[in-house]
Formats: structure tokens, sequence, C-alpha cells
């Protein structure tokens, strides 16, 4: 199949001493062993000396060799420096499997009565995916307790529920820049089908600061502080307060 074979007529194989066309065109080039020759003859008529002047001829080409790759490398060409820009750090959740990536947390709100609720404690719970190690998305859902109108007035009731949808991106240490839609039912409900008028829902935008802390629990990760600008609030009937303010617990 190397000789006869039409696939070895257009291509040779290479190294077969036997093979004319291999033969004929190495004829006339030097062999290792007579350029080793070549080499010992003329360091020999040199002198005695001039196998130690070879020598030192090598080691400075050696030498001008090594400050030549020094000089490459401090310009950034023999490093990854030329590619990724100044600042840039890779995404350490990219190597994470995607349940890995997954952050689960509990928040609590509470908001004092008025003329037309009572207070109510809005217990959540929610899921995070990270996209990296700056920017977490994510959904929730939240369910709003009545405790009545104040400590002289104390009565549990279901006052409504909530479909929740979240961003956090981290600007600085612990601080964090988040924000959010939310759909909230604010009636009492006595069974699940009363969710179902969409008409009764009220819609909430989100905006503002979080802060985090890191704790040490088995069960919780960290404390997350926020407060919220409901920039919809303004639009609601009956209207609901501007500000938010948020205790959250994030664990895994």
């Amino acid at each position: 199949m190397q000789k006869n074979s039409m696939l070895a007529s257009l291509f040779r194989m290479p190294g077969d001493p036997n093979d004319p066309l291999a033969q004929a065109n190495l004829a006339g080039l030097q062999t290792r062993a007579q350029v080793n020759n070549l080499i010992q003859q003329q360091i020999a008529s040199g002198g005695p000396n001039a196998q130690q002047q070879f020598r030192q001829t090598l080691q400075d080409a050696q030498g001008r060799l090594n400050e030549l790759k020094n000089k490459i490398n401090q310009y950034g060409g023999g490093s990854s420096d030329d590619i990724m820009p100044e600042g840039f750090k890779p995404n350490d959740q990219k190597v994470k499997s995607f349940w890995k990536r997954l952050e689960y947390g509990t928040n609590i709100q509470t908001q004092k009565a008025t003329n037309f609720f009572p207070v109510t404690s809005d217990i959540g719970l929610s899921v995070g995916y990270k996209l990296n190690d700056k920017s977490v998305i994510g959904v929730g859902a939240s369910y709003k307790l009545g405790m009545g109108r104040g400590w002289n007035n104390i009565r549990v009731s279901q006052q409504g529920a909530g479909l929740r949808s979240f961003v956090d991106w981290k600007i600085k240490g612990s601080f964090w820049i988040s924000g959010g839609y939310e759909m909230n039912y604010k009636n009492a409900f006595s069974n699940i089908d009363i969710l179902k008028e969409m008409n009764a829902w009220q819609q909430s935008g989100l905006l503002g600061l979080s802060k985090v802390i890191s704790v040490k629990s088995k069960l919780f990760r960290k404390t997350k502080l926020q407060l919220l600008w409901d920039f919809l609030s303004y639009q609601q009937v009956p209207r609901t307060q501007p500000l938010v303010f948020r205790i959250g617990y994030s664990f895994k």
C-alpha cells in the first residue's frame, strides 16, 4: 500500500530509504555526521582556545536571546494581557453547574395600618440565579399576613399574595443596586380561585439599594437590608406607601 497504491503515487511516505524519489531529493545534502565533523575541523583549525571561544560565543548568544525574551514579556508579548483588557476578571460562576449557581432566600416586609389596610407583613420566598459574581436575577412569591389595626385589635387574616421578579447588581463592597417588578393582590381571600381575577392585582416597580451582611450560621449565609422606592405606587388605587424596607436572608 505504501509503494504501489494510488495515494502512495501522489503522496510519498517519508523515511523510506529504498524510495528512489527520496534518494533523489536527499542527493547532495549533508548528513548530521558530516556537519559535526565539519564543525570539529573548523574548531581544531582555530587553535587550542578555539573550543573555549566557541562556547563563549554560544553563551553570549543565549544571553542575548534571553534578554530579548524578557523584553517581549515586559511589553506583554509573551502573556495574555494583549488578549484580556486591564482589569478583566473571569466569571467564576461559569465553572459551576446550574444548581450550584442558585441562591435561595426569604424576606420580611411590614407595613403599618391605613384607612384601607390593616397592619400587614409580607413573607416572601425567592430563588436567584447568579449570572456572575456581580449580577443575580430571580423570581419569588409572597404571602400577606394581616395582624389587625393595632395592639388593641389584633386579628390574623389573609390579606393577599404577590408574585415577584428581581435583579441585583453589585456596585462596590457590600452594596448592591436592586430593582424588580411585582404583582400584588391586596384583598382578603378565602380560596385560591379568587386570585385568578387579574384586574384586582396591583403593579409595583421597585428600585433602590441593598446592603449585604455576611453571617456565620448553619442555615443562613447572609443578611440583606433593602430600601426600595416603588415608583408605580402613585398610580395605585388606593395609593400605597412609596418607600419599602425589607429584611432578607439567603441560604443554600
